[in-house]
């Protein structure tokens, strides 16, 4: 069983990770709404789902790790995010414990196991709670434990607000600090860059010569974000590429083997999977995301290898071209100088697929990229595209129509072509900066699908994925070209 597309068998949807790799496994823990919880309150009653996996492509379900207590518990309304660390032989699980009839709804608590299969959660939770002087009492989530190697001691990261300060830009990261992972010591806040109302699920680690603090912010774009110092104690910097996907993979949490790092999310749901309903917490599980460091800091995210390989039976396609100078000898050529090609690839379905293509550009070419679930053939009325742009060094994941302001809406789409288009929180539904550009000008694709998530992989560095609810009547993928020119090498389809 691979990752990607996965959901749990005894909840309705995968939510946060909490990664751990111990003695050549991954273990996976994860947050699970209960079945058939749509909305808030029932929603946050999670409990904690459990997978592992010997080689990051063939997946084992395992018993729920544990859930929430008993109502008026302090995990009685749900056990939230939090991590794991290995201590003497013991596994010690920090997670958020939720009862929301509290003055401090959200404490730190903790359970212990000698097999990651069997915990007991400490009769004294909660372990720790807000401290007043620096921190308001409700936002107190999410604990990351590590061991400090030069301040030689156990830190804990805690998603946190300021007591004081702009009312929407509070958020912080607090700090507390443990010689023995039970007495805990709640100190001043970490960093506070006054950009967020709270930051969710953060974590530090090194990778490189680069110290990086990540963290997923629901307030303003809704992504997993990171800053980069050459110290644990900052200053903290951003780069030019900041996050590590858009809006729809979120709260990415990480772990290594030693000697590479792996991130984890989910891609969420809308609404009992309507596509005119509202977006919701909670979906399925993403694939697991190389992390890379460059020589500045940037922090760039790749399929890795082993994800890859497993994709190896190729999937035999039709080329079809419908519009503009398209050339299939060899590959896969294509000419549209100041106007817009397109061609179908007939034949793969969204089925668990992986579409790998490499496409060169030419100097001054607009846009080039990959068309998903285009509808309408010669009119092309509708369907997604990846969008690959050069000379903006942008990758931009979007759909056609695009809603535009209500008056042309209604005028345009709604009376004229008789389509309804929905208003979007994602305008455009993903849009990323490239850290790089090629210097071969060749971008190498991968896109995978697996029902209606998908994930784009562009040129070693940067991802954008999110849901396709709407399936085409005319073909599932296509080619296109937008003033510039083209050729697309090596297009393969596997499972």
């Amino acid at each position: 069983m691979r990752l990607f597309g996965y959901t749990p068998e005894r909840g309705a949807a995968a939510g946060d990770t909490m990664p751990f790799f111990h003695a050549g496994k991954w273990h996976l823990f994860f947050s699970q709404p209960p079945v058939d919880a749509w909305e808030y309150v029932e929603r946050a009653r999670v409990s904690t789902a459990y997978i592992r996996s010997d080689d990051l492509v063939n997946w084992e379900v395992m018993p729920d790790a544990f859930g929430p207590g008993e109502h008026g518990e302090c995990d009685g309304d749900g056990i939230w995010t939090g991590s794991v660390i290995e201590h003497e032989g013991r596994f010690h699980f920090f997670y958020t414990g939720y009862n929301r009839q509290s003055t401090s709804p959200q404490t730190i608590c903790k359970a212990t196991s000698k097999d990651m299969k069997i915990w007991d959660k400490k009769k004294n939770n909660p372990l720790i709670t807000p401290d007043p002087r620096w921190y308001e009492t409700v936002d107190w989530r999410d604990p990351f434990v590590f061991f400090d190697e030069k301040a030689e001691c156990f830190k804990m990261l805690i998603s946190a607000r300021l007591k004081e300060g702009p009312q929407f830009r509070r958020g912080c990261v607090a700090v507390a600090v443990s010689n023995d992972l039970e007495n805990w010591e709640v100190c001043p806040p970490l960093k506070s860059s006054m950009l967020t109302h709270c930051p969710e699920c953060p974590e530090m680690f090194k990778l490189g010569d680069w110290w990086y603090l990540v963290e997923s912010r629901y307030s303003e774009r809704m992504q997993t974000v990171y800053r980069v110092s050459k110290s644990p104690e900052g200053p903290w910097e951003s780069r030019k590429l900041d996050s590590l996907d858009g809006r729809r993979f979120y709260a990415a949490k990480s772990a290594s083997d030693g000697e590479r790092r792996y991130s984890f999310a989910w891609i969420p749901f809308r609404k009992h999977n309507d596509p005119k309903k509202n977006w919701v917490w909670g979906g399925e599980l993403g694939s697991p995301r190389e992390l890379i460091s460059l020589n500045d800091g940037t922090l760039i995210s790749c399929l890795p290898k082993e994800v890859y390989d497993s994709y190896d039976a190729v999937i035999k396609y039709e080329f079809r071209p419908m519009m503009g100078e398209w050339n299939s000898s060899e590959s896969i050529k294509c000419e549209a100088i100041g106007t817009y090609a397109y061609a179908f690839l007939d034949g793969p379905s969204c089925d668990d697929v992986l579409l790998d293509v490499i496409i060169e550009p030419t100097a001054n070419t607009e846009a080039m990229g990959v068309l998903i679930e285009p509808s309408g053939n010669d009119d092309l009325e509708s369907g997604y595209c990846l969008s690959i742009e050069p000379m903006k060094e942008r990758v931009v994941f979007d759909r056609w129509p695009a809603e535009m302001d209500p008056l042309w809406d209604s005028l345009v789409l709604n009376e004229r072509h008789g389509i309804e288009v929905s208003q979007e929180i994602d305008s455009p539904l993903v849009e990323r900066p490239l850290a790089f550009s090629p210097k071969d000008r060749r971008y190498h694709i991968l896109i995978i699908r697996k029902g209606s998530a998908i994930e784009c992989f562009v040129a070693g560095q940067v991802v954008a994925s999110f849901r396709i609810y709407e399936i085409s009547d005319t073909s599932s993928w296509g080619l296109f070209v937008q003033e510039g020119a083209a050729i697309f090498h090596n297009l393969t389809f596997k499972a």
